[in-house]
């Protein structure tokens, strides 16, 4: 009985009292209560005691802790990173060993990019470097499991579902940034500071549009526009970020005969970390809402340097491009080939027009799969980076329209 309820109920015990019956074995003692004493209560190990186990979580704890020895101070302004397990204090110990190794930011910026691409993991302030490293961890665990680790309502919406009927206090206040609800009625809603058509969050092009754009990181900007002061380079004066950007691709390909469609959903309106799960419904919701749409695009720009990023094209300075597609080595995507397929017709075009604006060989393939699992003709794409200017960034719209009516001509898109 006792063995079952052990197995039913199984402890760890690490520590535990208990009195050893020994005979002392006294030469000439007679005395049966000193022949059978009891030695007094003492703790002690177990025979068997997890020795490595404790070095090994040791260990880690030893390492976190010394990554964690602060981070810098915020200077003002907004941080682009929501969901920080601590506060920022003081200066990266990451980056003082990086001052002592000799080694600029952007080495580490390339070692990052290498192990997790395109995951925005720091934020670069002109004349310093920062690396966010909670933010890194947090970005991580939401990017694995799909869920908002820094919403209590998203975690417990897991376990008990109906909690999605109960409205937030967010999603009760209105916000000028985008549509406060997903219902279809989203799809007329207005935000005057939007870029052309009637500033319509929602804005298409031409009949039955062919082309989807969105932006993931709506917030993204150029450090050329961005005020002397700013402290990160995102913004929500769209005329200044990627969301420009993306307009000016839609009118590029209306002007070239192809319909579009162009989400202008803030999808950082809850922070960087919650911006593919909120990209994830924008996405969802232009295929459902508009069933004929076989090519979407999520316009990006990069955090690398200016030289890597810009390259003559024409005989002027341009912004240049690179083409992310995911695969299913995390996480199924069943789309991985076709998209893959579809990225290499856009890259081949791109250098039949302009050899020298893609970077690198024109194609980024990772393991990740930002949204890419809704769509056989989805592709994210990289134009320019923070430190170009919107006159580069114009000048590479123009031809990436240009590849794109190619494809849709040819009829090279799923």
């Amino acid at each position: 009985m006792r063995r079952r309820f052990f197995l039913r109920f199984p402890k760890v015990i690490w520590f535990r009292w208990s009195q050893s019956e020994r005979i002392l074995n006294h030469e000439g003692d007679d005395n049966p209560s000193t022949r059978h004493a009891h030695k007094p209560l003492r703790p002690f190990f177990p025979r068997r005691f997890p020795w490595t186990s404790l070095v090994f979580y040791l260990s880690i704890l030893g390492v976190t802790s010394t990554i964690f020895l602060g981070l810098p101070a915020k200077k003002g302004g907004m941080l682009p990173v929501s969901g920080h397990i601590g506060i920022p204090t003081k200066r990266s110990w990451l980056s003082i060993t990086l001052n002592r190794w000799h080694a600029t930011p952007g080495t580490f910026l390339n070692w990052i990019d290498l192990g997790l691409p395109l995951l925005k993991l720091s934020t670069r302030h002109r004349g310093s470097f920062h690396a966010h490293v909670r933010s890194v961890i947090m970005m991580a665990l939401t990017d694995i499991s799909g869920v908002e680790l820094n919403s209590l309502q998203k975690i417990l919406q897991i376990e008990i579902p109906s909690l999605s009927l109960v409205p937030s206090a967010r999603s009760d206040k209105t916000s000028s940034s985008g549509p406060p609800t997903r219902h279809k009625s989203a799809r007329l809603a207005v935000n005057p500071t939007l870029p052309g058509d009637g500033g319509r969050i929602w804005a298409q092009l031409g009949q039955r549009p062919l082309v989807g754009i969105y932006q993931t990181h709506s917030r993204e900007a150029f450090w050329p526009v961005l005020p002397k002061n700013s402290s990160a380079a995102y913004s929500t004066d769209w005329s200044k970020t990627v969301v420009q950007v993306g307009w000016w691709l839609a009118e590029d390909l209306q002007g070239l005969g192809i319909p579009v469609i162009q989400s202008r959903v803030d999808n950082m309106s809850h922070g960087l970390l919650a911006s593919y799960s909120e990209s994830y419904n924008t996405a969802k919701d232009l295929l459902k809402w508009y069933p004929s749409v076989h090519i979407i695009l999520d316009i990006h720009r990069s955090d690398k340097s200016f030289n890597t990023t810009t390259a003559v094209v024409h005989g002027i300075k341009t912004a240049r491009i690179l083409l992310v597609v995911g695969s299913n080595k995390l996480l199924p995507n069943p789309y991985g080939q076709q998209n893959l397929t579809f990225a290499k017709h856009m890259a081949y075009d791109l250098r039949q027009i302009s050899p020298k604006i893609l970077r690198g060989n024109g194609i980024d393939q990772v393991p990740y799969r930002y949204n890419q699992q809704l769509a056989p003709g989805d592709v994210l794409i990289e134009i320019g980076g923070v430190h170009n200017t919107l006159a580069q960034e114009r000048n590479a719209v123009n031809d990436l329209a240009q590849a794109i009516s190619r494809i849709v001509k040819n009829h090279q898109y799923p």
